[in-house]
């Protein structure tokens, strides 16, 4: 029997802001010592009223305007009521019938469009730590450092229908997010926790099946291989002729199988009702505008453009637009010239040298332009590279003598003597004597061997001390 999943994802984002949200509290680090990062109004203290962080609201007005969401100038804060001991007010404020923002969409670099169907602002819970042992020793802490800490959580409308759709979603919601920059999206410091929620339906239904949510996956791939998991036990339970219970499940790594956390809530067991000790967020035209136009393309929009007007794959452009001081420095290279061989071999240089150093010298995205070899000189490396003035084995040594920018490409070539030779007289000369020295391989490459001809260009590209132009040599070589 045929079963179409069906998946909505709930995406909690933590913001880069300075304080939490409603204190004045710093946003604390991971390497903060525990409970140190609190105050009255965070840890729920009688009489601590909350006041709200403006800088929260701007983050989140950017991130509801890269994902093209409706933005309500009036919204409301809520309490969302529920016990648990990493939540010391016994409720959390979040907001629910009237959100931030509505109805956005994301698109895949498939071209599929995801629709939002809410963001709202909310604070996060504490943080517990379980220590499990012996009966006698089972114990949970619990760090308050976290509790108050801003959060946008961002909501899917059940448009996903497998695991690698949900993947893509995750990864394209998170290149967008860091392009706005309201978040760094570390998920080994729970800067974007994921909910699951996953139903089941004959193929060709419109009915949705009963739903169950996975909570705190903590990795891209184990959503991908949580849903996965989790659509072959709802087949196998339909199938049986069985129903699905509605409950919440946590994903077990170790056994690589989702297991029962416990049975799903409903809006209504939270009592959601208005928050009295904050007044509605309203909203000016100004401050919409401001979001709406700093986020005017996503960095999938520009990825695209990049593929039609520059030629890049698809891959090439996502790398390029990874993030803002990535795309920024990219752009500063190809402002050089839009020369169609002069630009293939700076992208070429960037996915290969610029990020292999990046990587190699932990420069922090900040810091590439500061850090990096400037553009100019990158691209200038690259158009030697087109005009065949250097080999790619020279422009790898350039590139790392110019890295600290003491020097230019143009003056590097003249000291170190990497000038490309492309006098046909001395190379053919060169290409002669290789012949003569490996007639074998030479008489396959008369055969039509095309590959027989690698002993040949070696013996010239020692012979010439790599400086022979490897297109001239082949010429030379087809010609003899």
């Amino acid at each position: 029997m045929d079963f179409e999943s069906v998946i909505g994802l709930e995406i909690h984002v933590q913001l880069k802001t300075k304080t939490k949200m409603f204190c004045a509290c710093p946003a604390a680090k991971e390497e903060t010592p525990a409970n140190t990062n609190i105050c009255p109004v965070c840890t729920g203290q009688p009489g601590a009223l909350p006041s709200l962080n403006k800088s929260a609201v701007l983050s989140a007005l950017r991130a509801a305007a890269a994902l093209k969401c409706e933005i309500r100038k009036y919204s409301v804060f809520a309490r969302k009521n529920y016990f648990y001991p990493d939540l010391p007010k016994a409720y959390q404020i979040s907001q629910y019938d009237r959100p931030l923002a509505e109805n956005g969409s994301l698109k895949l670099p498939s071209g599929k469009l995801i629709r939002i169907k809410r963001a709202h602002l909310e604070e996060d819970a504490a943080k517990s730590l379980h220590a499990l042992g012996s009966q006698e020793l089972d114990y949970t802490l619990v760090d308050f450092n976290r509790c108050g800490m801003p959060l946008l959580e961002i909501v899917s409308e059940p448009d996903i229908n497998s695991s690698q759709e949900a993947y893509d979603y995750l990864t394209e919601l998170k290149r967008t997010l860091r392009w706005v920059d309201v978040s760094d999206c570390d998920m080994e410091k729970g800067q974007l926790r994921c909910d699951v929620n996953i139903s089941l339906r004959k193929a060709g239904e419109k009915t949705l099946g009963r739903k169950v949510e996975i909570k705190n996956l903590n990795s891209f791939k184990a959503a991908k291989d949580a849903i996965e998991s989790e659509i072959k036990r709802q087949s196998g339970i339909l199938i049986r002729g069985e129903q699905i219970a509605q409950d919440t499940r946590l994903w077990d790594e170790a056994r690589q199988q989702t297991v029962p956390m416990r049975s799903k809530e409903m809006a209504h067991d939270y009592r959601y009702f208005p928050e009295p000790d904050l007044p509605p967020l309203v909203l000016n035209d100004s401050e919409i505008q401001k979001a709406l136009s700093e986020a005017k393309k996503t960095p999938g929009e520009v990825a695209q453009e990049y593929v039609k007007n520059l030629s890049l794959t698809m891959k090439e452009a996502a790398a390029v637009t990874e993030n803002r001081s990535i795309n920024s420095y990219f752009e500063k290279v190809v402002s050089n010239s839009r020369d169609p061989k002069a630009l293939r071999q700076a992208v070429n240089l960037f996915m290969t040298n610029l990020f292999a150093k990046i990587n190699e010298l932990k420069i922090k995205e900040s810091e590439i332009e500061e850090k990096a070899i400037k553009p100019e000189n990158l691209f200038s490396l690259a158009a030697m590279l087109a005009d065949g003035e250097i080999s790619s084995t020279a422009a790898k040594q350039l590139f790392e003598i110019c890295w600290d920018n003491s020097i230019s490409p143009a003056q590097a070539v003249e000291k170190h003597g990497l000038k490309q030779s492309s006098d046909t007289e001395e190379i053919e000369a060169w290409v002669r004597e290789a012949v003569a020295a490996n007639p074998e391989a030479f008489s396959d490459f008369k055969a039509g061997n095309e590959k027989a001809c690698g002993p040949i260009v070696g013996f010239v590209m020692k012979k010439s001390k790599g400086k022979a132009n490897p297109r001239i040599v082949a010429d030379i070589l087809k010609k003899i």
